[in-house]
């Protein structure tokens, strides 16, 4: 949901977000950060798992201080609740802030995890139903528990109807974001993840992150990636495998991808998801264009390729949300968004 009762330095720690959960019932909630200016372009932040707004806190700050967009800070359950929910949160919060200020355009902001969240939320807004309904049991209490767009409908959690159209742009700013998951954990510790639903969907081959990128989305809605290099920052890796970490092998099979050859991906799904996560970059048509043209590239040469359509910069997993190159990055995003936005209308 959509709240107009900002926050401030003082309510972005993490018991400050329990506490608005606790209030709202545990779903996610939209609130401005600092005192509201319906004129103002739309900043939306969104933090990853095991996380909370404090972590975005310098973007926030640097956005209020420009006077140039609005910032939002989604808070929302990291850890207790499925990622298509929180998705689901955040596109009903989007739909109501379109209500306020007529034909938004939009700029998301999501670290890790929270890229996932944000993507969910895009599908909703764009196909509610793009979550299929399927079942799963609980083996503690041998129950079977049905989760899907229906349920989700039925309890007021999905949007009814696409409202995609109500925005005059959005673009989502995917900080680090594992887009391939991790590896299949064994039965007994999926066990004990009962509480711990994001965890379930974080896994590579959950329906998730499997179905994540099969809602085609409008033209007016552009995906960009950012990632953290740590090999720059002279730092070793701290996060989830992500297209910079790729090595030789696995660069091939990418480029053989771009090239046509879906079937060079394999049957693991952390390949199959890391690229449909490239192949939704507002880039990757120019970058397999450009490989079209020139051919299969070496290792060396496809990095830097890879690097143009996804920039790395410097820093860890957490401290690359105060890399002043980040800042540059969105503010160039800020100006471009709207500028495209204008000519398309």
């Amino acid at each position: 949901m959509l709240s107009l009762d900002p926050l401030g330095p003082d309510d972005l720690g993490e018991s400050r977000e329990q506490a608005l959960l606790a209030a709202h019932g545990g779903r996610g909630v939209l609130a401005p950060y600092g005192r509201v200016n319906p004129r103002m372009r739309p900043l939306v932040l969104v933090h990853g798992i095991k996380g909370h707004p404090g972590e975005l806190r310098a973007l926030a700050e640097r956005a209020r201080s420009g006077g140039e967009v609005q910032p939002y800070l989604f808070v929302y359950d990291d850890i207790g609740r499925y990622l298509d929910r929180s998705g689901d949160d955040l596109a009903r919060a989007l739909a109501e802030l379109a209500c306020h200020a007529p034909r938004p355009e939009v700029v998301i902001v999501a670290h890790s995890m929270g890229g996932i969240v944000a993507r969910c939320a895009l599908n909703s807004l764009t196909d509610p139903r793009w979550f299929p309904l399927f079942s799963h049991r609980r083996l503690r209490r041998g129950k079977i528990r049905v989760r899907g767009s229906a349920e989700a409908v039925r309890d007021g959690l999905r949007l009814e109807a696409a409202c995609v159209a109500d925005f005059a742009a959005v673009d989502l700013l995917a900080v680090d974001t594992p887009w391939a998951g991790f590896a299949d954990p064994r039965l007994d510790l999926r066990q004990l993840w009962r509480r711990e639903r994001a965890w379930v969907d974080m896994v590579s081959n959950s329906v998730v992150l499997t179905r994540l990128h099969a809602t085609a989305l409008p033209a007016h809605v552009r995906i960009h990636h950012v990632e953290a290099d740590q090999r720059a920052a002279g730092l070793a890796d701290d996060k989830i495998r992500t297209l910079g970490d790729l090595d030789d092998v696995d660069l091939l099979r990418l480029q053989r991808a771009i090239l046509g050859d879906r079937s060079a991906l394999g049957d693991d799904p952390r390949h199959r998801n890391l690229f449909a996560a490239l192949a939704a970059e507002r880039s990757f048509a120019a970058l397999a264009a450009d490989l079209r043209a020139r051919g299969t590239l070496g290792p060396a040469a496809f990095r830097a390729e890879l690097r143009r359509a996804v920039p790395r910069l410097a820093g860890s997993h957490g401290s690359v949300l105060r890399n002043t190159a980040l800042f540059a990055l969105l503010d160039e995003l800020v100006r471009r968004g709207a500028t495209e936005a204008r000519r398309q209308a």
